[in-house]
């Protein structure tokens, strides 16, 4: 996009949210946010996804006008199915349907229910007959899930496929619906078109990860997403495209990437598989996209990776120590100096938006060394999500940085250091858990969402996360330990190990039963090259019970270490399950007795 090209989007995007004077004009609900961009940006290149077609796939473009007209189809056709005001789910892969999809049914049909698409049938289906699900969108893939809810559920009325046409009676097949709906549009329906939404309207039951728990599906109404929408606006330098990555049911994907840049008319180019990341990257050179802690490990590990093959890994090294004195000087030169790795990005180092989980500072800092402009954040589904944030987070990766204008934080009931639980209230926060008044009453005081999670404010505002509440680890002794703090202790002093996870567990001490903290990590066989399994795992015992041990605090002391050789079960959003890793050590034949 040239110069002239983002003149233009600028005045467009001016249009669309601001008042003459330049104040944003706050936005009501999706459907105002939607409509806004429709009318403006008409013929505007929109969303760009890959489509398989016969065994290639193929890019296919498109504008906001055909999202418009379509949208109109299938939201006419729904209502007419008779789904007004029903839950409505939506399973599969990232895609330019799934985002119309969402679109539709909140902007005058119902509720959305996004779903995980890493999860088994059984566990999908259970999550929407959870969320009274009356209708489910679907990919092929996850067609068993679906036929389990209509075989289970006798309220879950339809099935639309996606991306195939299915011979199946029970299913419905996307293109038809939409010539449905647009056959109804030309006879002048009219039902979806004028339906009223209001702000106070639930708009989205988004599960909860259920990393440390049973899953629970977080009421977001449509001033909560449109709030954190606004926030995204009127903080970040909004780019001129965007590259969808993550799962498209996270919060943080759908109202940080998928609201904000259609809004903004940021072209969304839709990653179509994980593998094929750095391809997509090159082919469509986006400007940002959100990230999770192992994508910015991939992206930096892969960065050395090549290096090393090349035998070029020592003059990097050499090359960032030159440029970061050159930084210290006020001299960037890292436009040029990384040329090559730039190349490999898009000819541009996209903006990464970090979230989801704390990220390892080498990882960050190093990021930035080659000149990747590096957010990094805190929120929860819970605050649509976003409650701080930090813009330059490779100059200091431990800080969350500061709050988002629609919303408040506090630190409740704060210890010698400051350190209490982080309560967030404001626009963003969320009504409800889904029918589950006990939760939503437990995590509510005086109108504060306490979040579960410990933390500090500086004085001047500065938000630093120090661990969760659920798996705070309490010692005999009655020291507290976050277990962030000894995972990201162990991984820093043991750079082979490639995850960690710490719990607490009990050991026989001198006949005494006492609390001690386990940590699990996973490392690769290849990375002990001549060494058998039980050779690596008494290595890396040694490592950490010896060596990381006298290097920090004595009650932060590992006491034990599980070892595996594979990944560690984890969320689409790539946390890991930490009860399977307490599981799998509780059920090791090696636990201490």
């Amino acid at each position: 996009m040239d110069k002239q090209e983002k003149k233009l989007v600028d005045e467009l995007r001016v249009k669309v949210h601001r008042t003459p004077d330049g104040k944003l004009i706050p936005l009501t609900d999706l459907k105002d946010l939607v409509c806004r961009a429709e009318s403006t940006y008409g013929d505007r290149l929109a969303i760009v996804d890959k489509v398989k077609k016969g065994k290639e796939k193929v890019v296919v473009n498109h504008t906001v006008r055909e999202f418009a007209e379509k949208r109109q189809a299938l939201g006419e056709a729904l209502t007419q199915m008779g789904l007004k005001g029903k839950h409505v789910a939506i399973i599969g892969e990232s895609s330019f349907q799934w985002i119309l999809s969402f679109f539709t049914i909140v902007c005058g049909v119902g509720v959305a229910v996004p779903i995980d698409k890493e999860l088994r049938d059984e566990e999908i289906s259970a999550l929407c007959s959870k969320a009274d699900v009356e209708a489910v969108f679907c990919t092929r893939a996850y067609l068993g899930a679906a036929k389990l809810l209509l075989e289970r559920d006798e309220r879950c009325k339809y099935c639309v496929c996606m991306n195939y046409a299915p011979a199946d009676d029970r299913i419905l097949f996307f293109d038809d619906l939409l010539a449905r709906g647009k056959a109804l549009v030309d006879d002048g329906a009219d039902g979806y078109r004028n339906a009223a939404v209001r702000p106070e309207d639930p708009c989205a039951i988004v599960f909860t990860s259920g990393t440390t728990g049973a899953n629970k599906g977080v009421v977001l109404t449509h001033k909560n997403l449109c709030a954190n929408v606004d926030n995204v606006i009127e903080i970040i330098p909004t780019e001129y495209s965007s590259f969808s990555l993550l799962p498209m049911n996270h919060v943080f994907e759908l109202s940080c990437n998928i609201m904000t840049a259609f809004y903004m008319n940021a072209v969304i180019y839709v990653n179509d598989s994980l593998k094929n990341i750095l391809e997509n990257i090159q082919l469509f050179k986006p400007d940002a996209m959100n990230a999770v802690p192992l994508v910015l490990e991939g992206i930096y590990n892969g960065i050395w990776a090549a290096a090393a093959e090349q035998g070029k890994d020592k003059a990097l090294k050499k090359l960032v120590a030159f440029s970061n004195r050159l930084r210290s000087h006020g001299i960037d030169l890292r436009h040029v100096l990384f040329i090559s790795i730039r190349k490999k990005f898009g000819d541009k180092f996209p903006t990464l938006v970090c979230g989801g989980a704390p990220s390892r500072n080498a990882y960050v800092t190093g990021l930035g060394d080659f000149g990747f402009r590096v957010y990094n954040g805190y929120g929860l589904t819970e605050t649509s999500p976003s409650v701080t944030l930090n813009m330059d987070a490779a100059a200091d990766p431990t800080s969350a940085g500061y709050v988002v204008p629609r919303s408040e934080i506090k630190i409740s009931e704060p210890d010698a250091d400051g350190v209490g639980e982080i309560w967030v209230r404001g626009d963003n926060v969320f009504s409800e858990y889904y029918k589950d008044p006990e939760a939503t009453a437990a995590s509510f005081t005086d109108g504060w969402f306490k979040t579960g999670d410990y933390g500090r404010v500086t004085a001047e505002g500065e938000l630093f996360v120090v661990g969760r509440k659920k798996t705070l680890i309490i010692l005999d002794n009655g020291k507290n330990v976050f277990p962030e703090d000894v995972e990201f202790a162990v991984m820093d002093r043991t750079p082979y190990i490639k995850e960690s996870c710490a719990f607490q567990s009990e050991k026989e001490i001198s006949g005494k039963r006492c609390s001690i903290i386990v940590i699990g990590v996973y490392v690769a066989r290849e990375d002990f090259a001549g060494l058998s399994d039980d050779q690596i795992t008494q290595k890396v015992r040694d490592d950490i019970l010896n060596d990381v041990n006298k290097q920090i605090p004595a009650y932060k002391r590992v006491g034990d270490v599980m070892v595996s050789f594979s990944e560690f079960e984890k969320t689409s959003t790539r946390k890991i399950v930490r009860q399977k890793v307490i599981d799998a050590y509780e059920a090791s034949a090696a636990r201490p007795q």
